[in-house]
């Protein structure tokens, strides 16, 4: 069980204010000081301190101690659960995944870990990147795949690949295989995952660093998964913006066409994250092991940035 005055710390973290914190935990707002003196006075050392704006801020061993406090949570939560189950069950990997790589590639990796490991549970969840570090230390998942910036004080990772995203539409589109202007698309539908996902606001940032908008074009659908998403331009209904990966069988396969943007790159880095120093970290290599695998081989499209073992 994570130490009442680390977890009180944790809190503070996130909230950067000592009443919401004292809500938050049920205690008062006394005893929020109290608990963030007595770890300042055994660690003998300043964890936060406030600027000139009163705004909170933590100092540099304040940053390592949140990072420690965060793993020993989450680590606890994973262990207490392990003690719960019978002494002969399997043991049981959890892995968090966004829902991009989760509908796509994951399930290969899985596939093939479960090929390697036959005796182990696996349970997969997908989520969106940031919830997923969430997850993390919250101590729902051992590791995850997210395609966002894992700070190093926090997490551990290592680079995957690195995917770019393209333009797609159905083989009968009139821009198949066209090479065009980026106004050009304004003349059609475009197709996207929901609001408040990911995947939708690193659309939003596409377009708004080429100075568009989805209002711009002729009219949308916004839907729930990438799957959705593909299956309506496959259809024919519009055009969307997808990581080259996740389509790649479908170009090869000619289910989706490719529509060639002038002066148009994005690119995207994937990563596995696990918690800094966690006793868990063998399980994250483990399935590291298995992402070299699947990486390497000659159908993955993309750059994997795998070092060589």
């Amino acid at each position: 069980m994570l130490d009442l005055k680390l977890d009180t710390f944790l809190v503070l973290c996130k909230t950067k204010n000592y009443t919401q914190t004292a809500n938050i935990l049920n205690i008062t707002q006394p005893a929020v000081t109290q608990h963030i003196k007595h770890l300042e006075s055994y660690y003998q050392t300043k964890l936060l301190y406030y600027d000139e704006k009163r705004q909170f801020h933590l100092t540099e061993n304040g940053k390592l101690l949140r990072a420690y406090a965060q793993t020993v949570k989450a680590d606890s939560l994973q262990i207490a659960e392990r003690l719960k189950a019978p002494p002969a069950e399997p043991e049981e990997i959890k892995i968090g995944t966004i829902v991009t790589t989760g509908e796509s590639l994951v399930p290969h990796m899985v596939a093939e870990y479960l090929g390697k490991y036959p005796d182990k549970k696996v349970c997969m969840y997908l989520d969106e990147a940031d919830a997923l570090l969430i997850q993390l230390q919250n101590g729902r998942i051992h590791f995850c795949i997210t395609d966002i910036y894992c700070p190093p004080d926090e997490y551990e990772s290592e680079e995957l690949f690195e995917s770019e995203t393209i333009c797609v539409c159905s083989p009968e589109h009139p821009l198949a295989e066209k090479a065009v202007d980026f106004k050009e698309l304004n003349n059609y539908r475009l197709i996207f995952r929901e609001n408040d996902t990911y995947s939708k606001r690193n659309l939003m940032k596409i377009l708004h660093q080429h100075n568009q908008d989805v209002t711009n074009f002729r009219s949308y659908v916004e839907i729930g998964t990438i799957n959705a998403v593909k299956k309506l331009v496959m259809e024919n209904i519009g055009i969307s913006f997808i990581y080259r990966f996740v389509i790649q069988d479908d170009l090869d396969n000619k289910r989706l066409s490719q529509i060639h943007i002038q002066n148009f790159s994005s690119r995207c880095l994937f990563n596995l994250a696990w918690m800094k120093n966690s006793f868990f970290t063998p399980n994250s290599l483990q399935f590291l092991d298995i992402c070299k695998e699947v990486l390497s081989s000659p159908g993955f499209p993309e750059k994997s940035l795998m070092k060589n073992s």
